[in-house]
């Protein structure tokens, strides 16, 4: 990399191979980082006002399940396009003007006074969300080497769960002094202070489009170039499977399962997904450290899923779990889920590098169809289960053993995610260029 003049870009932080990355591209990294770390908070923040909600709009565990998922159903449609839109354009203004679409979408979400407004602030807040995660790794392709890919990939997913986080009992303190609409004002508020960090602060690489070939490939030979390879839908497939501890427990059953279960507030309940975000943080954060450890990428992506499932297994069915104990458990399963995110380095390293952003949003499309799928999905088989009485607030009184009949779809789906590795190439690279993985 050309050192340039600029006093700025003269600062550089080694890695284990010496080789140097620049200030400036770690600076713009954490742009990228803040917007997904926010976009996450967003995503998950439903997850704490599930029954302010059901007795807001009067609906129930399925409504619930289909109003949370409707941010994929934006989300998910556009993470190819923005792909394409990313490796032509450059970040930096996809990811502006994406931030204020969440900041939008997040401000009528919380003046809805009718299910359908809602469902169209959801909408908004998914359209917006959409370039997050592969604006990190774009702009990890354009201004790191390939070798520090995996860490980054381990290391963005990690500020995501980050956001869940704070998505959770914070964002349940804010609801339980303000009320759940001011809440969401103050979640776009510090939308808009983001915003502006990252229109001010980013910048894309200043040869970004020195490669005429690649500006000139269309959006529909993106897509075939990467849609046209088996492995990059079995990579998408496991991505969707392993993600379900996220999406339908963290992100939005594993709260009011708690209350249920231990007779525990929304505050105290909520530890359940934050030390599952935490645990998910460890875990990206390593899983470059262990798939150079043990050599491959599909040996850490099968112990992820199998030791996922086992993990479970044993929070949901074991009898007499004390909570303590479980939240135990949940740190440590969420660890070893963390490190099933390495598929997206598999992902890249099976593709050509100028699809980059839109291999990414191929990748991210299949996994996202999980939230959609999933979590409308729990809610139904809570309501099956459902026994049809209300409390009185005039919600549904769902017991244990209902949350207990739909988290079993959690199972399966890690088991599908299991027996999906068996048929995925493995990428990890030769001995001689592997020294610089971690940083």
């Amino acid at each position: 990399m050309r050192v340039s003049q600029k006093a700025d870009a003269n600062t550089y932080i080694q890695t284990k191979n010496n080789a140097s990355v620049p200030l400036k591209a770690w600076i713009i990294l954490s742009c990228a980082w803040a917007f997904y770390l926010y976009e996450y908070i967003l995503r998950v923040t439903p997850t704490v006002i599930t029954n302010q909600l059901m007795s807001q709009f009067n609906i129930t565990a399925f409504s619930v399940g289909s109003l949370v998922s409707v941010y994929y159903w934006s989300y998910v449609p556009l993470q190819v396009p923005c792909g394409v839109i990313v490796d032509k354009l450059g970040p930096r203004k996809v990811v502006t003007f994406s931030i204020i679409l969440s900041v939008i979408g997040t401000v009528l979400f919380s003046q809805s006074s009718s299910l359908p407004v809602a469902y169209i602030g959801r909408f908004i807040v998914g359209a917006g969300a959409a370039c997050a995660y592969l604006s990190c790794l774009k702009i990890a392709s354009d201004w790191f080497k390939p070798s520090h890919f995996a860490f980054i990939v381990g290391t963005s997913m990690m500020m995501g769960t980050l956001g869940g986080m704070f998505g959770s009992k914070p964002f349940a303190i804010l609801v339980n002094a303000y009320g759940w609409r001011l809440a969401m004002l103050i979640a776009a508020a510090v939308g808009i202070v983001v915003c502006l960090i990252c229109w001010f602060v980013m910048q894309d690489k200043p040869n970004q489009t020195k490669n005429i070939k690649h500006n000139e490939v269309s959006l529909l030979d993106g897509i075939n170039a990467i849609a046209s390879k088996p492995q990059n839908w079995l990579i998408g497939l496991y991505g969707c499977m392993v993600y379900i501890p996220l999406a339908a427990f963290a992100d939005l059953w594993g709260v009011p399962y708690f209350m249920q279960r231990y007779g525990l507030s929304n505050e105290q309940a909520s530890y359940g997904s934050i030390v599952v975000y935490i645990g998910v943080a460890i875990g990206c954060f390593a899983t470059s450290y262990v798939s150079k450890k043990l050599r491959s990428r599909k040996k850490v992506m099968s112990l992820s899923s199998t030791a996922t499932f086992l993990g479970f297994l044993a929070v949901l069915y074991l009898p007499n779990l004390s909570y303590n104990v479980v939240i135990g458990l949940l740190l440590l399963t969420g660890i070893l889920s963390g490190f099933s995110i390495l598929y997206f380095a598999v992902a890249k390293e099976s593709n050509s590098i100028e699809y980059t952003a839109t291999t990414v949003g191929f990748i991210n499309a299949l996994c996202m169809l999980c939230p959609i799928i999933f979590q409308p999905l729990l809610g139904g088989l809570i309501d099956y289960s459902w026994n049809g009485s209300f409390d009185a607030n005039g919600s549904p009184a769902y017991t244990q053993q209902d949350y207990e009949f739909a988290l079993g779809a959690v199972l399966v789906g890690l088991l599908i995610g299991r027996t999906l590795v068996f048929f995925i190439k493995e990428t990890y690279a030769k001995p001689e260029e592997d020294t610089s993985e971690t940083i």
